[in-house]
């Protein structure tokens, strides 16, 4: 999978069960590391079921991905929550070419309600995914709650009260493959962003995610951690805090110059219900889901439209310095 020779960010490890019994210290430590970096481990050994799950996912990862084109192509919906998406759809990670990864995508509400937007494969392997998301959503619910409890917010408007499970939201399982390369000329990795949800609950066991590090700045790989899952506040949350959580810029990169094995990642994304309102990073009072729809649109921009607005990294890049 390739050995990191880069430098590597330093990150805190905050124990799930800990949290789930909403332990002062353990809440401390995870604000601390929500302001600091935006990016956190978080230890799963307390949830063997969530762990194993982990492991049953990158199973039909493997199988599903090695399909070829045309077959995976029946699972395309056009639509950036539920479906397949090719490699090769969005701008890269380097300048003038496209992103290198394809996905398999399964909305939240899709797996809660409307069953028809899943597409063929997903639905075949139903209660797999129904219970990973659950599990996945119900960890980030307890980060939330910690917050609100750490940060002193009164219920109406507490992280918590924009993200019940019963509201529409474009909360969303992902699946990556960034396949091998022959050459980098087709396209490379994925582009640098902040995540546009309120928190982003990734696995993934080889490296290539790489963050734009505050302290010390500068660009900086995240080594996976066996039975850890990777935590990023998104910028929801960070709008929502008054820009008081950092939502961090981060990319995906080869580590050897060139994706000499298939890397695979499981992404759970954390929405907001569609109707939350914020201040976005210009200024403007926007939905979640206007923010969602916006980003993505900007996703498939050139590199050059992309640098005229601060969409696509939330207003980071530009006022690193200012704000850090």
């Amino acid at each position: 999978m390739g050995s990191i020779s880069e430098p590597i960010l330093k990150l805190e490890t905050i124990d799930l069960a800990l949290l789930e019994a909403s332990d002062p210290s353990e809440r401390q430590r995870l604000v601390q590391a929500c302001k600091n970096q935006g990016f956190l481990y978080l230890n799963l050994a307390s949830n063997p079921q969530l762990v194993e799950d982990w492991g049953t996912v990158l199973n039909f990862m493997v199988e599903y991905f090695a399909k070829g084109t045309e077959e995976k192509m029946q699972d395309a919906r056009g639509s950036d929550t539920y479906g397949y998406e090719p490699v090769a759809t969005s701008t890269g990670a380097v300048e003038g070419l496209p992103d290198y990864y394809e996905s398999l995508k399964a909305s939240h509400d899709g797996l809660r309600w409307d069953h028809t937007k899943l597409a063929p494969t997903v639905a075949q392997h139903y209660d797999l995914f129904r219970r990973f998301t659950d599990s996945a959503n119900k960890a980030l619910q307890a980060i939330l709650r910690e917050l609100d409890l750490a940060l002193g917010r009164s219920p109406s408007h507490s992280f918590q009260s924009f993200h019940s499970v019963e509201q529409p939201s474009l909360s969303t399982l992902a699946m990556f493959r960034y396949p091998m390369q022959d050459s980098v000329d087709v396209g490379v990795g994925h582009n640098k962003h902040t995540d546009l949800g309120t928190l982003t609950f990734l696995l993934c066991q080889s490296p290539g995610l790489q963050v734009l590090s505050n302290k010390p700045a500068g660009w900086q790989y995240v080594a996976p951690k066996a039975q850890c899952a990777i935590i990023n506040v998104g910028d929801t949350l960070r709008f929502l805090s008054g820009n008081l959580l950092r939502s961090a810029v981060h990319r995906v990169m080869p580590v050897d110059k060139l994706q000499r094995d298939h890397r695979y990642s499981i992404a759970y994304f954390l929405r907001a219900e569609n109707g939350t309102e914020f201040t976005d990073s210009i200024g403007r009072s926007v939905s979640a889901k206007a923010w969602h729809d916006e980003k993505f649109d900007v996703f498939r921009e050139s590199h050059a439209d992309q640098a005229k607005r601060a969409i696509l990294t939330g207003g980071m890049e530009q006022n690193e310095v200012l704000l850090y």
